[in-house]
């Protein structure tokens, strides 16, 4: 009797296939993740180099964080918002084009690099060209992971031989608060200049010096009256010159005849804080009453959007103006400098603007750089008094 013959329980060549396919697919696997890493790292790649070209036209959130950085850099040098303008460059990447005149670039050129670097943001290099209506100065950059972009300072030519009057484009009034505690600060005021304004406080300590000093230099001078404010105490009195909201008319005009003759040579008037009193219509006629019997002016300073000092004075036959940009609510000397040229920008636009600062050293210092840079946006520099309406 013959015998069946039985196969063997593992036979090796059904064990050979599967350990051969296992192998192939780890080492296809390690050819991909290799040559993507490849591709993201920007260096050759055969699997992946045309899908990652496409993507760098169609996915502007991967060009979107060396985008913000150089915008927020070129910002916070002092170039303002409405000055720049993000478009896609060559090859989808992302190019910032900045608007400024020459000596605004030449100001802020020396430190934008330094600004770049806090950033992660490299310079690679740097292609000027001049031609007869501009200058074209562009910055090639790179930032984190080799994400490559530019900004494009466009400089227009200036105009040739014309004063700085002739060539004014609008007029621009600088108006200096909380003056009166320093004579020091006064002589680097003094030392622009320049037909800046000062304000002074009626019961700083050197109140009436700074005033007649200011006056003796040509400069114009403020009552810098001292007004009640939301976040002020309710039991505010006018032993600190400060003239609430709840007084009587005639104390309003007593406390404003005392502040008055501690300021000589004050020629108007604008508000230290004030945001109760400026948006109360009552007491905002009974404060600019004698300050039209007086013949002076006012200047909102504008300490709450809500002011209506502004209108009432127009209403009442007062000359008066009102702040437009403020320039120093911090002390960073690069948002400074940023709200000194947005001033610029908007008295070029609008052909007047005001602007109020206080002298802390970070602004006397902008001031002593950067004020000058008024001839190249073609305004004026004008006392307060001129741009009154």
């Amino acid at each position: 009797m013959s015998r069946r013959p039985t196969l063997k329980r593992s036979e090796p060549w059904p064990r050979f296939y599967l350990v051969a396919a296992a192998l192939g697919a780890a080492a296809l696997v390690s050819v991909l993740l290799l040559d993507l890493i490849s591709a993201r790292k920007g260096e050759p790649s055969f699997f992946f180099a045309a899908r990652d070209k496409a993507a760098a036209g169609t996915a502007p959130e991967t060009r979107a964080p060396l985008a913000e950085a150089l915008v927020a850099t070129v910002t916070g040098a002092g170039v303002p918002e409405d000055s720049v303008l993000v478009t896609t460059g060559p090859k989808g990447r992302p190019l910032v084009e900045v608007e400024i005149p020459s000596a605004a670039y030449d100001s802020i050129e020396p430190a934008l690099e330094k600004a770049l670097a806090a950033r992660s943001v490299r310079v690679l290099e740097r292609d000027r060209t001049t031609g007869p209506e501009r200058t074209e100065v562009i910055w090639r950059v790179r930032g984190a992971r080799r994400q490559e972009g530019a900004i494009s300072f466009i400089l227009p030519a200036e105009a040739p031989s014309v004063t700085a009057k002739e060539a004014a484009a609008g007029r621009v009034a600088l108006i200096i608060d909380d003056m009166g505690n320093s004579l020091e600060a006064l002589d680097i005021i003094l030392g622009l200049g320049q037909p800046v304004t000062v304000a002074v406080l009626p019961d700083s300590t050197w109140a009436s010096q700074t005033a007649r000093i200011a006056h003796e230099n040509g400069l114009e001078v403020l009552l810098h009256l001292p007004l009640e404010s939301l976040n002020g105490p309710e039991h505010e009195s006018d032993g600190n010159g400060t003239i609430l909201a709840a007084m009587s008319d005639d104390e309003i005009r007593l406390s404003f005849e005392a502040g008055l003759a501690r300021v000589p040579h004050a020629r108007g008037v604008n508000n230290h804080t004030g945001s109760r009193f400026t948006a109360e219509r009552g007491p905002m006629r009974a404060l600019l009453a004698p300050i039209r019997e007086h013949g002076l002016f006012f200047v909102d300073s504008r300490t709450i959007a809500g002011s209506v000092a502004y209108a009432e004075a127009r209403r009442m036959g007062v000359p008066a103006a009102e702040r437009d940009v403020f320039l120093d609510a911090d002390e960073d000397r690069g948002r400074i400098r940023a709200r000194l040229l947005e001033l610029f920008q908007k008295a070029k636009k609008n052909g007047r603007a005001v602007g109020i600062c206080h002298p802390f050293p970070e602004t006397l210092e902008v001031l002593r750089t950067s004020f000058k840079l008024f001839e190249s946006y073609g305004l004026e520099p004008v006392p307060a008094s001129a741009l009154v309406r």
